[in-house]
């Protein structure tokens, strides 16, 4: 099968990029990627832009079988015109912000309704983003949920003894942050690593204090994460939190609040689970880390022991799985 992909990608970076990533390593199909080729500062024009010249792109690509877009605004829409002038069946992957934060504004909510109704199958990054769709009017048997997977290749750098408490994500504001600066003030003796980039880093650096430091897109995230000693997911809303489960492989304990897919990783015996925008909790939960070493080896072991259950073959094999019934079905 051939499968044109409508999606972001390198050389940006985050929880998209690794999943088309790994789907196209573990696949045996053949992947076109349509893509942004131009960078224009106002979101919506920028937006506009790209379903423009992703229908271009599509049309002069040669014999696809199927549309996979990754996000719903702009590439799922993207998306439905490439379908309606092809006829080909369209896959659309949700991954979290285009349904938690875009979809509770009332223009984007009709147009990811309007991208979501018109697609053949949804995938879902988590039970909950599932849950949400469907509650849009979407029926059951058109989502389905896949998680997203772990490389367990790269593993167990020594860990240093100073102490470091970890962020890792894009600096937008329903991943926290700003909760973390907040909690992370009156902590002594440790160190805050941010990793990630975003439209709020040039405000979250102006109410920074202590020993932080951001580090931008790291490209050796692996590295900071097993020399760190806790990683922090302070999200207002999340998808799922492909991080975490990352985290977790190399035997970092992590903390996270109770919001979106979060939940359906961590269970309180593999990590912690917070309040969203509860300060003190937070405070109190990174020193109870930081200070209980027999703790952070209990949860780091147990998370070890949960990420293996999540492969990025089993989730290519499963995408595969749709394809092949959606060609099915156009017989």
């Amino acid at each position: 099968m051939n499968i044109l992909l409508i999606t972001i990608w390198k050389p940006r970076k985050g929880g998209i990029v690794r999943r088309v990533e790994n789907l196209i390593k573990f696949s045996r199909q053949n992947f076109d990627i349509v893509t942004y080729r131009r960078s224009i500062a106002l979101p919506f024009f920028r937006a506009l832009a790209f379903i423009v010249d992703a229908v271009f792109q599509s049309l002069h690509k040669k014999n696809f079988d199927i549309i996979h877009a990754h996000y719903a605004l702009p590439q799922g829409m993207a998306g439905v015109i490439v379908k309606k002038l092809t006829g080909k069946p369209l896959v659309l992957t949700v991954h979290g912000s285009d349904v938690l934060v875009l979809g509770k504004n009332p223009i984007f909510r009709i147009l990811l309704k309007i991208t979501l109704r018109n697609s053949d199958m949804i995938i879902a990054v988590s039970r909950h983003l599932r849950k949400k769709v469907i509650e849009m009017g979407n029926r059951e048997e058109r989502v389905k949920v896949i998680y997203g997977g772990v490389d367990r290749s790269g593993r167990a750098l020594k860990k240093k003894t100073e102490k470091k408490v970890v962020f890792v994500g894009s600096l937008v504001p329903q991943k926290g942050v700003d909760i973390l600066l907040k909690a992370f003030e009156d902590i002594e003796g440790a160190e805050l690593l941010i990793v990630g980039e975003g439209k709020e880093r040039k405000k979250l650096e102006a109410i920074a204090r202590g020993n932080v430091y951001f580090l931008g897109e790291a490209s050796k995230v692996d590295e900071i994460l097993s020399r760190s000693s806790v990683l922090v997911l302070p999200s207002r809303e999340e998808g799922f939190g492909l991080v975490l489960l990352e985290a977790m492989s190399l035997g970092l304990p992590v903390i996270a609040t109770k919001v979106g897919g979060i939940p359906e990783i961590v269970n309180g015996k593999n990590g912690i689970l917070i309040e969203a925008e509860d300060v003190e909790q937070l405070k109190r939960a990174i020193e109870k880390i930081l200070n209980d070493v027999k703790l952070g080896r209990k949860l780091g072991a147990a998370g070890i022991k949960y990420s293996a259950r999540y492969s990025w073959r089993r989730m290519a094999t499963e995408v595969e799985k749709i394809y092949k019934n959606l060609l099915r079905e156009q017989l």
